[in-house]
């Protein structure tokens, strides 16, 4: 599994790390902090509110993944999201975004092997937006199956957890406040998995659309995608949770920061 590994030495990390610590606090040094919106929940993950609302993503977790590495990812995800948001405001550049998003998690340990960034194109003319979703991360899934044995079950929690989605009202608001706008929207579906080995498995699917309308109703569920240009960011990502303890402290400084500038809601998966 050592191939699947980041290459990064821990010294390279810590100062990576502790390089976007310090850039943040320089750049609100001096400012006053725009109020954020409350997280919706802030419990630490449980194996039964097993997926979660991330801003203008959707998480959700495997059957053998642990409590604790739960919390490591949500950690990665988060400080990788809000530096993506900090170098590329305004919702205005996708493609930049998803970089930029990649390359934080990168610099925070993870392998991220292929972090390309094409058109979609669907089989259908009609099809729904989770539909599309679903399609892309198993894009990402088909990626890793060959050389990471229990890739194929991302597939499986990427489907459960947006019927589980759908029966949450609350999740699916907090969800279209993420989103903020049609244009250029970044939704991600984010399924996990803990491998045999302890290694973290996650498949990312980023996705921008342009142009057209909404057939359909609530974002992310109802919309068809017959009238918009879809364009879309697909990997798969591992971490070694063993090397976490490395960075943990520089990680939940930065978070205390500014985790409340992602709305969190957690919900149950396993219906």
């Amino acid at each position: 599994m050592s191939d699947f590994e980041s290459s990064l030495s821990t010294s390279e990390r810590i100062d990576l790390v502790r390089a976007r610590v310090e850039r943040r606090k320089k750049a609100v040094a001096g400012k006053r902090r725009k109020r954020s919106l409350p997280s919706a929940v802030v419990t630490s993950p449980t194996k039964e509110l097993d997926a979660l609302v991330l801003g203008n993503s959707l998480v959700g977790y495997g059957d053998n993944i642990s409590i604790e590495n739960m919390a490591i990812i949500e950690n990665l995800i988060t400080m990788s999201k809000l530096e993506a948001n900090y170098e590329v405001p305004g919702n205005k550049d996708p493609k930049a975004w998803y970089h930029a998003f990649t390359k934080c998690l990168e610099d925070l340990g993870c392998f991220v092997p292929d972090k390309g960034y094409t058109k979609y194109s669907a089989t259908s003319l009609k099809v729904a937006m989770d539909n599309v979703m679903v399609d892309i991360v198993r894009a990402a899934v088909e990626a890793a199956k060959a050389a990471i044995p229990g890739a194929a079950v991302l597939s499986a929690v990427t489907n459960s957890t947006l019927d589980a989605l759908k029966k949450e009202p609350e999740a699916i608001n907090l969800l279209n406040i993420g989103a903020k706008s049609a244009e250029g929207v970044r939704l991600s579906t984010i399924p996990c998995e803990q491998m045999s080995n302890g290694i973290i498995l996650v498949a990312i699917a980023a996705v921008d659309h342009q142009g057209g309308g909404n057939d359909g109703g609530v974002l992310f569920v109802d919309w068809k995608t017959s009238s918009l240009d879809i364009f879309h960011g697909k990997s798969f990502v591992t971490f070694n949770p063993a090397r976490y303890a490395e960075i943990r402290a520089d990680i939940e400084e930065y978070l205390g920061e500014h985790r409340k500038e992602i709305l969190v809601k957690r919900f149950r998966r396993r219906k």
